[in-house]
């Protein structure tokens, strides 16, 4: 049995090393450890600023006048460590615990005791007495990034783009857990030819690892890398359908459920909505849909990640229950040139309101109903 380690936390930016780029790709070949700034890249200098609108609005914990964050990620290196796949942890073989690596999975496991071997709340790990080995390695992608489709396209690409363009790829591969077949299209449209190794195992000893702290929730306040890799996604992916307007539903969901949205469909499709199940589409065909589109309309979810891939100066707007508020689909357009509108309406409405099925679909968390009427004013305006 090995000896268990006492877990101290890293936070990169401050505890680590600080150098220069160039000196970093040196301090990773020979496996040490440091920590240095990706350039300054803001894309939403000409962004509009955003509106909004809804009975709720007034409500709204943000202010629409100030410019989301913008983040400028760390690059990091560091010698031996544990790896875990599923959660993109990364703890030093001296019980170093890198903290961009976990942030994400502290959503899933609030004191990480669903990683491998973490115990008494964070403070302990207890390593494996064997695990698979590999002598180098690029992780980038987050808890959140394994299952969720926009902490995917905001997280995990950016991080792996903010390390190729530092050079930290040129020596090891990119790390991840077993992918879906929609996460390898995407790194496919992104990163054509990059050596990517995909992992079973539940913890992996790495002798070196490289990672960006973009892993760490950078759809809050995303940068110019988004852009970027928007842009090279869109380079590779298949022609548009020609679909000027697109309706993201999600009747298929169960966590959040929207009453009368059939309706409010209907009322979309008389306006020329294309109604769309993203669920049911791969991808590369989401993100196709994207090119010729002038208006996006959609409840608050992953899928508005999608709106990265609009042309510049169309609109997207986002219907969010009050009691599931954000800003990051409004971040995330601005360095794209898009131009986000939020609608906010009063959440949640008795369950009893929701349809019976969907109440007892798996997941459920709440309904709620925004007045039909006036949120197909507030899209009018957007068309």
């Amino acid at each position: 049995m090995t000896a268990p380690l006492s877990l101290r936390p890293i936070v990169e930016a401050q505890d680590l090393p600080p150098m220069m780029a160039a000196e970093l790709c040196e301090r990773f070949a020979r496996g040490e450890t440091g920590v240095a700034w990706s350039p300054e890249h803001d894309a939403s200098a000409a962004a509009p600023p955003g509106r909004l609108g809804g009975p709720e609005a007034g409500a709204w914990p943000h202010d629409i006048a100030t410019s989301p964050p913008v983040n400028v990620p760390a690059l990091c290196a560091i010698g031996e460590a544990w790896w875990f796949p599923r959660f993109g942890g990364l703890i030093g073989t001296d019980g170093a615990l890198y903290n961009a690596t976990i942030g994400e999975a502290r959503h899933g496991s609030g004191d990480l005791s669903a990683i491998p071997g973490v115990r008494d709340g964070a403070t302990r790990f207890t390593p494996p007495a064997s695990a698979p080995e590999l002598d180098s390695g690029a992780v980038f992608l987050p808890w959140g990034a394994t299952f969720n489709y926009g902490h995917f396209v905001i997280d995990a690409l950016p991080s792996l783009l903010a390390l190729e363009q530092a050079g930290l790829l040129d020596a090891a591969p990119a790390l991840a857990p077993t992918l879906t077949a929609w996460q390898r299209d995407l790194i496919a449209l992104a990163f054509p030819g990059l050596r990517l190794h995909e992992v079973e195992a539940p913890v992996v000893r790495l002798r070196r690892a490289t990672f960006s702290t973009s892993m760490d929730h950078f759809l809050h306040h995303p940068n110019g890398l988004l852009a970027d890799v928007a842009a090279r996604v869109l380079a590779r992916a298949p022609a548009g359908s020609g679909a000027r307007r697109i309706y993201f539903s999600r009747r298929g969901q169960s966590m959040r459920v929207m009453v009368d949205e059939a309706a409010f469909e209907r009322a979309l499709a008389a306006r020329g909505f294309t109604i769309v199940r993203p669920e049911k589409l791969g991808a590369a065909e989401q993100v196709a849909l994207m090119r010729d589109a002038e208006v996006v309309v959609g409840a608050s979810g992953a899928a508005l990640a999608n709106a990265v891939f609009l042309p510049r100066g169309a609109r997207v707007v986002e219907i969010q229950p009050l009691n599931f508020t954000s800003q990051w689909v409004r971040a995330a357009s601005r360095q794209v040139g898009v131009d986000w509108r939020g609608y906010v309406c009063a959440s949640p409405c008795p369950a009893r309101e929701a349809p019976l099925l969907a109440r007892f679909r798996r997941g459920f968390k709440f309904a709620f109903r925004p007045p039909l009427d006036d949120l197909l004013a507030f899209v009018d305006a957007a068309l």
